[in-house]
């Protein structure tokens, strides 16, 4: 399924530091997620989710553009924010219903963990107090 994704085009240490931003965005994103749900309702909870996952697909692609501007020399600097995703592209990602890539697939798994987090806050802090 991903044997043609431009991951692999990359390098073995491009991929790793590929990987390395995506694991520091993703964990920034779900420490904030964390931090804002805290002591909320969750209804709240959850919506919190959905914003931060919505911020996360709307200006990540900036982030990552950065990262491609080290990779590859002759890149322009531009901005590649587009308008924030709409609830249909965002659902479509949560079903990985877009773009049948490794970058769309993580978004989705990563929106997921987002919910899963939401749902489970309170338990979640009770057993890391112990």
């Amino acid at each position: 399924m991903y044997a043609e994704d431009s991951f692999f085009t990359l390098s073995i240490a491009g991929r790793l530091g590929l990987v390395a931003v995506s694991l520091l965005l993703s964990g920034l994103t779900l420490l904030l997620l964390w931090y804002l749900a805290r002591g909320r309702h969750l209804v709240i909870r959850l919506l919190l989710a959905m914003i931060a996952f919505s911020v996360f697909v709307w200006l990540s692609p900036q982030l990552y553009y950065l990262y491609y501007l080290v990779l590859f020399e002759d890149l322009p600097w531009q901005f590649v924010i587009a308008a924030p995703p709409s609830p249909s592209e965002l659902g479509g990602q949560l079903l990985f219903q877009e773009r049948h890539n490794l970058s769309y697939h993580s978004r989705g798994v990563l929106g997921w963990i987002m919910v899963v987090m939401a749902l489970l806050h309170p338990r979640l802090d009770q057993l890391l107090a112990r």
